[in-house]
C-alpha cells in the first residue's frame, strides 16, 4: 500500500520540504526525484498526475517530489542549489549500510530539467501566448515578493491524492476532488503567469542564460566526452503543445543523438495532456506514456547491470 510522508530536505533562507511516496520505506530501490511543473514560477509539489504515481509504485520505486524556490527572486545559483539538495536527500533516503540509491530525475513540464530549452526562438521571439501583453503593474506583486517555494491551491483538482489510488494502486472510481474555495476578488495574473510574461519580454535567457547552455554545443566535435556523459533521457510531448514547442524537444534530440535522447510525441495534444489520467485509461496520448515509460524500464535495466 502506497504512503506518503513530509520531510525538510534543506534549509535554503527558509524550510524546503518533499513528499517521499513509497511502499516501503526501508528498500534501497530506485527512488525518482520528481519537480513539478509551472513555468518555474508556480504551482506545487502536490502537482503529480495519478499515472506517474502508478508506475513508480508498480516499479517498487520511491517517488520524491520536491518544492524548490521560485524564479525571479530565487535566481539560476539558487535552483542549483534547492536541485543539488534534493539530489542528496533522494541519495540518502532510508538506505541501508551507507550505500546511496540510484536516483532519475525528472519532472513535469521539464520543470527544472527544462533549464536548457531558453535559448530556443520560441522564448527570444516576444512570443505572446496570452490574448493581450500582461501589463508590468499586473506582475509588480508577484515579483516584489520575497523568495518563496510554490504551493497548490486548496482543491485543485491537479493535486495528487492518495485516495485517487485504491490499496492496489488501480484507480479509485469513487474518488472525488475537495471543493475549491471561493476566492474573493482574484488577482488579474495567477503568479504562473510570470512565464507567459518573461516569454513576452523576452527575458528568460537574461534570467537562466547563465547555466542555459542550450544544446547546439553537442554539435561540436570536441565535446563529444560532454555528449558521453550525458544521461540517457526520455520526453513526452504534445504535437500541439502551445506553452513549450516540441521543436525544442525534436533540437535537443537532434543534437544530443537519439541514443542520448528518446522523444514519445502525442499526436494532436497540448501542453501536460496526460495531467489527470492513471495508467489503465484509453486516452488520447496514453500510448505515448506507456511507450515512453518502457523505453524508461529498458535505461534503468540498462544502467543496473
Amino acid at each position: 500500500m502506497l504512503t506518503k510522508s513530509t520531510h525538510v530536505y534543506a534549509h535554503h533562507g527558509l524550510p524546503l520540504e518533499c513528499d517521499v511516496y513509497t511502499q516501503d520505506a526501508a528498500s534501497d530501490t530506485h527512488a525518482f526525484l520528481y519537480f513539478h511543473p509551472g513555468g518555474l514560477t508556480d504551482w506545487g509539489r502536490e502537482f503529480i498526475a495519478p499515472w506517474f504515481v502508478q508506475a513508480c509504485l508498480e516499479r517498487k520505486w520511491t517517488l520524491i517530489s520536491a518544492s524548490y524556490r521560485l524564479m525571479p527572486q530565487v535566481g539560476t545559483q539558487g535552483l542549483i542549489d534547492d536541485v543539488s539538495a534534493a539530489y542528496q536527500f533522494a541519495r540518502s533516503w532510508a538506505v541501508k549500510d551507507g550505500k546511496e540509491r540510484p536516483v532519475i530525475l525528472g519532472g513535469a513540464s521539464a520543470g527544472i530539467c527544462g533549464l536548457h530549452t531558453f535559448r530556443h526562438p520560441f522564448y527570444n521571439s516576444s512570443t505572446l501566448l496570452l490574448p493581450e501583453p500582461i501589463e508590468d503593474a499586473d506582475v509588480a506583486e508577484f515579483i516584489s515578493r520575497p523568495i518563496e517555494v510554490g504551493k497548490q491551491e486548496v482543491g485543485s483538482i491537479a493535486s495528487f491524492a492518495l485516495d485517487k489510488l485504491l490499496p492496489d494502486g488501480s484507480k479509485n472510481p469513487d474518488y472525488k476532488a475537495p471543493q475549491a474555495p471561493v476566492i474573493q476578488d482574484p488577482p488579474k495574473h495567477p503568479r504562473g503567469h510570470l512565464y507567459e510574461y518573461y516569454i513576452y519580454k523576452n527575458a528568460w535567457l537574461d534570467l537562466v542564460g547563465e547555466i542555459d547552455a542550450g544544446y547546439t554545443w553537442a554539435k561540436d566535435p570536441s565535446n563529444k566526452r560532454r555528449v558521453e556523459s550525458w544521461p540517457p533521457t526520455v520526453l513526452i510531448h504534445g504535437d500541439a503543445d502551445l506553452h513549450v514547442p516540441l521543436d525544442s524537444a525534436e533540437q535537443m534530440r537532434e543534437c544530443l543523438s537519439e541514443d542520448k535522447v528518446r522523444l514519445f510525441v502525442a499526436n494532436g495534444l497540448h501542453h501536460l495532456f496526460e495531467t489527470f489520467y492513471f495508467l489503465e485509461d484509453d486516452e488520447p496520448g496514453m500510448d505515448a506514456v506507456r511507450d515512453a515509460l518502457k523505453c524508461l524500464d529498458g535505461i534503468v535495466a540498462a544502467a543496473s547491470k
